[in-house]
Parts: C-alpha cells; structure tokens; sequence
C-alpha cells in the first residue's frame, strides 16, 4: 500500500520520552496504520533510545522503521528521513514531543482528499505533564490559504507543517548538518517550492517546552548560539542564490523570516547580556554578512528593536560600536537614550 505520511523523527538519547512519543503514533485503524511510514532516525544514541525503537518496529513492521546512524546531528536525521521518506506527504516530530492521537487520525483522513504542497496543522506548547501553556490556534477562514496568511502569525512553525515530499525532492533540499537550530531551515527554503496550502484547524502536535537541558532551554540556547549564528549564515547563503528568481509573495515570505531570525542574532549580542561570546564574533558575522551576502546585509540595516522601540540598533551597531568608536557599555545606554528621548 502506497504511504500517504511519513513521520521523520529525530532522536538522540530519548529513552525517557520516546515511549509516549511513538504512542501517540499508534492508531486503532489498520488501513491508516498501514498508510503511515514513522522512520526513527537514531542518531547515535548511547542510552536506550534505539533498543525501544526497534521494539515498536518489531510490533508493526508495516508502520515503524528505525535507521541506525552515526552521530551527525538533527539536521542529518533530517535528511536521512528525505532520502528514506516513501509517504505523499512528510512531516517531523522530535522524540521529546507527541501528537495528539486523535486529532492524528482524523488529520490523516484529511491528507487522504488533500492535494497541497503544504499542510498546515495547529499544535499546543506544553508541558510534560500535557498541560497546554499556549495554544496555537491560526484560525484561517479559507481551507486553501496563501503564503501570506503565514506571515501574520510569529509562531508559525515546524511543528505546524507536512511538505508533500517531491516538492523537496525537487529542489534537493538539504539541511545543515553538524549543528542544533536547524528547525528554521524546515520553514525557510522548502516554502518556495509551496502555492497550494491547506489548513487542518486542529491540534495535531503537542510541542513540550519544559524539559531541562532541550536546545530551546534558555541557557542551552545561549551556550550553543554559534549554531544559530551558523543556521542564519546558511540561510543567508540560500537566500542570495534564490532571491532573485523569485516571484514577490515568497521573496516577501523569506524576506520576513530571514530578517526575524539576523533580528536575533544581533539582539542577542547588543541587546542582552547573556551571549557567552566575544563581541568580534559578531563583528566577524557582520563583515562576512557584508561581504559575502550583501541582499542580506542590506535587508536589516532598517530593523528596529522593537514596534514600541522603533531604534535601528543593527544601523547604529554598524555607524557606530563596530568601527570601535563606541563601547558596547555606551552602546547601550545610546540605544536607551534614544528611546527615553
């Protein structure tokens, strides 16, 4: 039987949470079982992780699948699960995170009539206990949205989507490998191989956001951002390829989110105080950015810190405290001065 969704999961020491997670993959209905593909990417687990994965494979042959690797990080997974994916559609979900069982079959009932290049699907932060701390409902009116509807939403994110798989297949779409944060990459290139978009208006993916140590963890995130500062580079790159061939409704789409992901890097070193990096390594991010990808450069040189604090902190950072006239210490209080004034 041809497969109609492929679930690509991610997973590197997640004994502890893997159970729930491949639970809530297991529906009563045989014909939609039959019709799912889960691959568990292994990505050289040291726990237990892969023994439990290969106990769910052994119990349903037909659904389940594990892939034993060597540790390349999430973005290898990613793209193991692409070249591996025989599902219309694809879609990732992290070990740590779930589906919600039941909106999960009747979202594959769904996938069952769509024909759409991209599936978008609501989903709920939570936490381990399942309380919903937010949920993400977008509310489009239409069942078949535009590009642009996606742009009113900050929380429009990897956990939402399901790309029919050619559609990466066709571009080569590749993830950046050997770092973390490459989940902005999913939603950044793959969208300008979309036109038709579908909405699911229901909660499928349940996103925990309260695990100590996961990468969004506060001080992991801050330990790791030269993997963010690499992701944005890489999207910087794609960017000053695709550009120029592109029609308006997606480059105003990766305009917006190729600025909202330079806006954090630069806000997280001139902004905040908590970036266990040397202010050269943005200096070196900046004079690359200049040299290498000049659409880039000049696609934030206007950003403003904020809609209540219109400064342009990336202009003032580049006038000013990279040609070392300004300590980062005035930098600061310029920027609060500006906006008191």
């Amino acid at each position: 039987m041809q497969k109609l969704l492929t679930i690509v999961i991610p997973m590197y020491n997640m004994q502890d949470y893997l159970h729930r997670c491949l639970d809530s993959l297991i529906l009563d209905d045989e014909t939609l079982m039959q019709q799912l593909e889960v691959l568990v990417i292994n990505d050289g687990s040291k726990d237990n992780s892969s023994v439990i994965a290969h106990e769910y494979e052994a119990k349903y042959p037909n659904t389940f699948r594990v892939i034993d690797k060597e540790n390349g990080n999430y973005g290898s997974c990613i793209n193991r699960g692409l070249k591996e994916a025989k599902g219309k559609y694809i879609k990732v979900l992290d070990a740590d995170d779930w589906f919600d069982t039941n909106n999960f079959e009747i979202y594959l009932h769904f996938l069952t009539d769509a024909e759409a290049d991209l599936v978008i699907s609501d989903f709920d932060q939570v936490k381990s206990n399942g309380e919903v701390l937010n949920h993400i409902h977008y509310g489009f009116k239409d069942l078949f949205i535009k590009i642009s509807d996606l742009m009113t939403s900050k929380l429009f994110l990897m956990h939402a989507v399901a790309y029919r798989t050619e559609n990466l297949r066709h571009i080569n779409y590749h993830q950046t490998e050997g770092i973390s944060y490459t989940d902005q990459e999913w939603i950044f290139l793959p969208m300008t191989t979309v036109n038709a978009i579908s909405y699911f208006g229901k909660v499928v993916y349940k996103y925990r956001i309260d695990r100590e140590g996961q990468t969004m963890d506060a001080s992991v995130f801050m330990k790791n951002f030269s993997h963010e500062m690499n992701g944005t580079e890489s999207m910087m790159q794609e960017y000053e390829v695709i550009a120029p061939s592109l029609d308006k409704e997606h480059m105003d789409y990766l305009t917006w989110r190729l600025r909202t992901r330079i806006h954090l890097v630069y806000s997280a070193f001139l902004l905040k105080e908590n970036v266990p990096l040397g202010m050269d390594v943005l200096k070196t991010f900046d004079v690359t950015t200049r040299e290498k990808y000049p659409l880039s450069y000049k696609l934030v040189d206007d950003m403003r810190i904020s809609k209540r604090i219109p400064i342009k902190f990336i202009h003032s950072y580049r006038r000013f405290y990279s040609r070392n006239t300004m300590s980062l210490m005035l930098y600061r209080l310029y920027v609060k001065m500006r906006f008191i004034i």
